[in-house]
């Protein structure tokens, strides 16, 4: 039996991969480490094989969780239709749109103690359904997944609290929706309401932008719907945070780059982001009268945000999951808080000891192409990795696999970890990578220039 057909048949096992399986991010394998900082009361291991998560995503980039998973003695199911993953137990190649289906290929599983949604917000509906319907200690509400993948619902959710906010209007494209859109301060940036990782966002200068706007989102919205908001200048943020019986324990704020218009893809996060006393404390009061009002009770929580330039924080999305981009790496390098770990461990309905030191400045670049082409080659990697301030370096790409333009955030070639003394560091080891690095494309057999 083929490698496709095993995959075609469902669910698969470990021992019915290849026995040669190695980690994309090779050296310094992400999650190898200790799982908290010396000062944290380390997360209890558990008996291996007796329990199981259920992961929704299979891609490379959910590697951090799968690593987590297995140190704290689980197994996992990789739940992806293509999973590249290679680090779960068993593999099951179903949609994480298609809860049902998942359920009926997994009967009578009662070593599952929890299910996860990594990095993305696809499976989040799946996830509530699973929780329900194996009626697992860490049930998630509906009423925390709907302003998760409904971004006109997480605009109400912030209008019904009061919080700073911006005009919006939402729904199919038509004259009603043109109507409102037209008495907006412009420019404005036009979404897919129900998309995920910068698809179809695209800016608009003025109303007569609208209908091609529109054409661009709807080509990611399953459901056919947009929305349009004004722009919101400032310095563009991202809150991780744990919550715990209602209360935010933890938060770390990153400085997240941006590429400019017309994409917006998150290129970089910088930690921690210089927030005035008076925004931190507002955000915490922010984020736990969010949590109170989608009934989130315990749980990871990403939320992209803006520090406008009147001082206010205003916030854009939200996810009651971990976040991507390399960022649990980033926060345990500089907090020393292993938010993956604590996912895990949420997710399974255990404790989670939480006690975070001082942040050390901590920098993710995330790697890209800026044009098409098939890879052949990658040099410099060795090099990067026995850099002081490389504290892990994960590549999505290898010789022979197709490149594609930055424009989307499943597009990135790779992700570096910077750790050192003081942002200056971070910055000189940044430009270091970026003349040591060289992704090769076979069309110009030049290296693709790094952002």
């Amino acid at each position: 039996m083929t490698q496709a057909r095993e995959w075609a048949a469902g669910v698969w096992t470990d021992e019915q991969r290849s026995e040669e399986r190695t980690s994309s991010a090779g050296g310094k394998t992400p999650g190898t480490g200790p799982l908290t900082s010396e000062r944290s009361e380390p997360i209890q291991h558990r008996e291996p094989v007796s329990h199981t998560l259920v992961v929704l995503g299979g891609s490379d980039h959910t590697a951090g969780t799968y690593q987590r998973a297995a140190k704290l003695g689980y197994r996992t199911i990789a739940v992806d239709p293509r999973p590249s993953v290679e680090l779960a137990d068993e593999y099951l190649t179903i949609s994480t749109r298609a809860p049902e289906r998942i359920a009926a290929a997994l009967p009578d599983r009662s070593d599952i103690v929890g299910v996860l949604c990594p990095g993305n917000d696809v499976g989040l509906a799946a996830r509530a359904f699973l929780t329900r319907h194996w009626k697992l200690a860490d049930r998630l509400p509906e009423s925390a997944v709907v302003p998760s993948v409904d971004k006109a619902e997480f605009r109400r959710v912030c209008t019904r609290l009061g919080l700073p906010g911006y005009g919006w209007a939402s729904g199919r494209p038509g004259p009603d929706v043109l109507d409102q859109a037209r008495h907006l301060r412009y420019p404005a940036v036009v979404k897919p309401v129900d998309g995920s990782g910068s698809r179809g966002v695209a800016p608009c200068a003025g109303p007569a932008g609208l209908p091609r706007a529109f054409t661009e989102a709807l080509a990611h919205s399953p459901t056919g719907r947009v929305l349009v908001e004004e722009f919101v200048g400032g310095t563009p943020l991202t809150v991780e945070a744990l919550v715990l019986a209602g209360a935010v324990i933890f938060h770390a704020v990153s400085e997240r780059t941006l590429t400019p218009p017309p994409f917006f893809v998150t290129s970089s996060h910088l930690l921690p982001a210089a927030l005035p006393p008076e925004a931190d404390a507002a955000l915490v009061d922010t984020l736990t009268a969010v949590c109170a009002e989608i009934g989130y009770r315990r749980g990871p929580l990403t939320v992209d945000a803006v520090l406008g330039h009147d001082g206010l924080l205003y916030p854009i999305d939200l996810s009651v999951r971990t976040g991507g981009n390399g960022l649990p790496e980033a926060i345990e390098s500089a907090y020393g808080v292993d938010v993956a770990g604590a996912a895990v461990a949420f997710a399974a309905g255990e404790d989670v000891p939480c006690e975070p030191r001082p942040p050390r400045p901590t920098l993710v670049r995330l790697l890209s192409s800026d044009r098409a082409g098939t890879m052949t080659g990658i040099e410099g990697a060795a090099e990067v990795r026995a850099m002081p301030e490389v504290i892990d370096l994960q590549l999505f790409t290898e010789p022979g696999s197709r490149v594609e333009p930055f424009e989307r955030a499943d597009r990135k070639l790779g992700q570096v970890v910077f750790s050192g003394g003081s942002v200056a560091t971070l910055r000189a080891a940044e430009s270091a990578v970026r003349a040591t690095l060289r992704f090769r494309l076979a069309e110009q057999d030049l290296p693709v220039p790094l952002p």
